[in-house]
């Protein structure tokens, strides 16, 4: 179901069809809309109170990012979490953190130094709670202060707008409370690194940060494996279903 933590802003300059997108893909990667949950145009549509059109054409999107599945005969759903998809995405994160964090060490100033380290208090009192929604966009807050600084605001939104499958099984390791505290932890380790300008250190504990989900994905496939797309199942995808609906 669509939280009401996600509906449509209120006072945005949105257009209807950006916000719907917005909507959609918040529930998506907030596993609000479950992996595998079916999609109905005219039950959004209500929801939201807009007409089908716009809930259409967000789908679509969606689709095309890899978050929406379209199934001939079966109809449309919220991709499962895909692997294959998760490394990809991971991938990409990593390979344009490790430059922006070699560059960051050598221009740091401590008013950035100072943000992650609030960013770090914020995330043990998010842990304290088991906010885990907050907790990982403060992950995202902690990592977004190397491309801000560096001048890469670019890099960083293209990788949040190609990590669907990344986030969503980032969230799900959050559901282990040995993981939430490794997480933090890796995360003082990388910044105490950085403070030192050590970066081969620095880029090693990052690496350590950014590999632990290779090692995790196993165990998360065994406890919640409705979540996630089997390598044995059809990848084929129909963005066009307009007819199907």
């Amino acid at each position: 179901m669509i939280s009401e933590r996600t509906l449509l802003p209120k006072h945005t300059s949105l257009s209807i069809g950006e916000g719907v997108y917005y909507s959609l893909r918040k529930n998506i990667i907030t596993l609000n809309l479950k992996p595998g949950e079916p999609l109905n145009i005219k039950t959004i549509s209500e929801r939201l109170n807009v007409s089908r059109t716009p809930v259409r054409d967000a789908l679509i999107k969606l689709a095309k990012e890899g978050l929406v599945d379209v199934i001939p005969q079966k109809g449309t759903s919220v991709s499962k979490i895909d692997l294959k998809r998760v490394e990809e995405e991971r991938f990409l994160r990593e390979s344009l953190e490790l430059r922006a964090i070699e560059i960051f060490i050598g221009i740091q100033k401590e008013t950035d130094i100072a943000r992650m380290r609030s960013i770090l208090d914020i995330q043990k009192e998010c842990a304290a709670k088991n906010d885990l929604l907050a907790l990982q966009e403060y992950d995202d807050e902690f990592h977004r202060v190397f491309f801000i600084a560096t001048q890469k605001e670019t890099c960083w939104d293209i990788i949040q707008s190609m990590s669907g499958h990344y986030r969503r099984i980032r969230l799900i390791s959050l559901w282990e409370r040995p993981i939430i505290d490794k997480v933090i932890d890796q995360h003082e380790k990388i910044l105490d690194w950085v403070v030192k300008a050590n970066v081969e250190e620095a880029i090693a504990a990052f690496k350590d940060h950014s590999s632990r989900i290779i090692v995790e994905e196993k165990e998360l496939m065994k406890k919640y494996p409705e979540y996630f797309k089997l390598q044995t199942e059809d990848n084929f995808l129909m963005h066009d279903f307009l007819s199907m609906m």
